[in-house]
This record gives C-alpha cells, sequence and structure tokens, in this order.
C-alpha cells in the first residue's frame, strides 16, 4: 500500500501479459499463454481493495496499460471495472490497449459494455516489411480493419506509430497518421524506436535529423485536420486529448496497480510492486502487498523532474508555479540562455509559460539540463 496521505483520481492498471513479446520492448511483459488470468485479475482486485479508501471522489481517468490487457478476457475487465463501479462517473475516461490481433466484433462489444470508452491501438505501422521487422505479427489491413472495428462502437480511439525505424522511409511516419486520422482516430501517439547498444538493430538506426524529419512530416500532416501536439510523442484533436497523459506530464499523483506498475503521490514519493506476476499473485493471495520499493524523491529530484515533464508540453513549463515551489525565478536566473534560445527560435517565454517550439522540443533533453 501506498503513503497514507496519498489520494487519487487517476488509475493506471499493468497487465504484463502479450501473445507476442517485442524485441524492443522495455516493460515487463509475459506471455498471455502462460497465464492463469482469473487468478491474476483476482489478485488485481483485491490490490484494489487494500488502496480503495484512498481513491478521491469520482475517477478521471482509469488506464489498462501494459503488457496488452486487450488480450485479457473482457468478462474480467468488466468484473475489475465493477468493483470501481461508485467511483466511475459518465465523464470518467476509461482507456484500454489493444493489439489489431486482439480486435473482433464480440471483444469490442465487450470491452464497451464493461464500461471501456476509449482504446489505445497498437498500430506501429502500416507497412508490412516494417511491421515484420518489429516483429509484430499483424499486418497493414489487419490495422486498418481493426481500427474501423474499434470506432464503430467506441469513437474514442488512439493510434500509437512508430518512427525512427531502420530503414523506414522519412516521410512513412506521417503517411501513415493521416492515414489514421482520416479513419477518424483522434488520438497519434507517435513513439521513437529507442534500442540498446547490443540489440541487433541499433546499428541500423537512422541519425536524429532523419527521426526529426519523421515527426516534423506527422505533425505537418496532422495539423491540417485540428490536431494540436500537445507533447513531444503526442497529438490530438481538441478534446481527445489522453488524460492519463496530461496528468502524468503535469507531474499528477496516480494510482498503480499490477505487477511492475509505477505509482506517483503527486509530490515527492515514487513507489513500483514487484516485476512478476506469480510473485504478485503469491503475495495478494496472503493478503500482503505487493510493494517492491518506495522512494522519497528530494527537493532537487523533485526540480528536475518538474523542469523535464513541464518542457516536453505544449503549454511549457510553468515558470511562476516553479519559483512558488523552488523559490527560484529561472526567467531571472537564466535569462541569457532564455534570450538565446529564443533568437534561435527554440523557445519563448509566453504568460508565465517557458515553451519550447517543434524545433527546441526535439531538443528538450539538452534544453532541460541546461536549466539545472
Amino acid at each position: 500500500m501506498v503513503g497514507r496521505m496519498a489520494t487519487f483520481r487517476y488509475i493506471y492498471v499493468h497487465v504484463p501479459f502479450c501473445e507476442v513479446i517485442c524485441h524492443y520492448c522495455h516493460f515487463y511483459t509475459a506471455r498471455s499463454r502462460e497465464a492463469r488470468q482469473p487468478e491474476f485479475f483476482a489478485a488485481l482486485e483485491t490490490e484494489l481493495t487494500q488502496n480503495y479508501s484512498r481513491l478521491d471522489g469520482k475517477l478521471e481517468a482509469i488506464y489498462f496499460g501494459g503488457g496488452t490487457p486487450a488480450a485479457s478476457p473482457p468478462e474480467l475487465i468488466a468484473k475489475f471495472l465493477e468493483k470501481l463501479r461508485a467511483k466511475i462517473s459518465p465523464d470518467t475516461e476509461i482507456t484500454l490497449e489493444a493489439n489489431p490481433t486482439n480486435v473482433n466484433t464480440a471483444n469490442v462489444s465487450g470491452w464497451k459494455a464493461a464500461g471501456v470508452n476509449r482504446i489505445s491501438l497498437g498500430v506501429q505501422s502500416l507497412d508490412d516489411v516494417l511491421l515484420k521487422r518489429l516483429g509484430r505479427v499483424h499486418s497493414a489491413r489487419d490495422a486498418l480493419r481493426a481500427a474501423e472495428a474499434c470506432l464503430a462502437e467506441i469513437p474514442n480511439v488512439s493510434g500509437d506509430l512508430m518512427y525512427s525505424v531502420p530503414d523506414q522511409n522519412e516521410d512513412l511516419p506521417g503517411e501513415h497518421a493521416l492515414a489514421l486520422a482520416k479513419l477518424g482516430i483522434q488520438h497519434i501517439s507517435a513513439y521513437h524506436l529507442t534500442l540498446e547498444p547490443e540489440h541487433f538493430l541499433y546499428p541500423k538506426l537512422p541519425p536524429d535529423a532523419h527521426a526529426w524529419k519523421q515527426i516534423r512530416g506527422i505533425a505537418d500532416r496532422l495539423a491540417p485536420l485540428g490536431f494540436r501536439h500537445y507533447e513531444v510523442a503526442s497529438f490530438a484533436q481538441p478534446g481527445r486529448e489522453s488524460r492519463n497523459n496530461k496528468n502524468y506530464w503535469s507531474g499528477g499523483p496516480y494510482l498503480a496497480l499490477g505487477p511492475s506498475a509505477h505509482g506517483f503521490d503527486g509530490e515527492h514519493t515514487r513507489w513500483h510492486n514487484v516485476a512478476d506476476w506469480e510473485k504478485y499473485v503469491a503475495l495478494l493471495a496472503k493478503g500482503e502487498s505487493p510493494l517492491a520499493e518506495t522512494e522519497r524523491l528530494t527537493v532537487e529530484q523533485r526540480r528536475i523532474e518538474v523542469i523535464f515533464t513541464g518542457l516536453r508540453t505544449l503549454d511549457g513549463l510553468d515558470l511562476v508555479a516553479f519559483e512558488r515551489h523552488f523559490g527560484e525565478n529561472l526567467a531571472t536566473k537564466k535569462a541569457g540562455i532564455l534570450a538565446r534560445w529564443q533568437k534561435e527560435g527554440l523557445a519563448e517565454v509566453t504568460n508565465g509559460h517557458l515553451v519550447l517550439s517543434f524545433a527546441g522540443r526535439m531538443l528538450v533533453d539538452e534544453i532541460a539540463k541546461a536549466l539545472l
């Protein structure tokens, strides 16, 4: 269980099971065929019960991530959500991550009946050669059919795409983003493929300049359709921004459930659960907490986090709130470098916020480090 004073209106549920574990995945996952799904969801419900008193009124968002939670039976997802029924309002955003291979008419209907009102679909690419290179088992046609099936019953759909893939044409990610938007998808997440140096594809990764042109192409193609590049990796039409994303990047508190799930109290405490679903289930079956580690952030650690996360967003870093919390006036202290960035077209100070341009957000880590 988490800190006594923390209360939450956002829940992240980590369901680690996948049919196929991608070779580039950095998260804890397990093969779904090895899972005892009813036993796992019973453990999830127990962990929820342990933390239920920390839920603060009606929930803003529930996010089922993983893994591929859509690989789990819809009736188990429905049963879990029923435990939260008193905390769910018609306005609560309930997202389920799914792969095209999980999508069929029965599943989509089951998710909708359970209360899911947003799907995050792992398209990754609409190029069959690239999909095979990424180890995906679906085709471009599968992805388009899955998107259409989801949209037919759950209109709020996000599509995941990947760029900076070896041998990926510069224009391809933008073309695929546009194709998804024309289907009716109103949120696109664009992820930069990141690999460890020992990975077999690492030597073939394109240079940063190529990757920047790719995400610029996504932004340029989506902008005429009303999409805002509201966070480095996220594009959305007005009102379709991910609440889970916005809460995370603004430093808000969220309760995390499931093996390896990481939570935050919104102030100074982070924690994560054991990264083993068998151990997770065993602990909860005994009525124990699955908590693996709790970290109390120092003021300096929190200061660093606020800078890095704030600069990723279109709203930018709130300099007024930053000074209030950390006693540091960055506009004065860093006046010289801010003036240089403004001259170079990387950033500007607007209404008390340090806002990066597109070019600035492509260099967000370097810019953030310069403010430390």
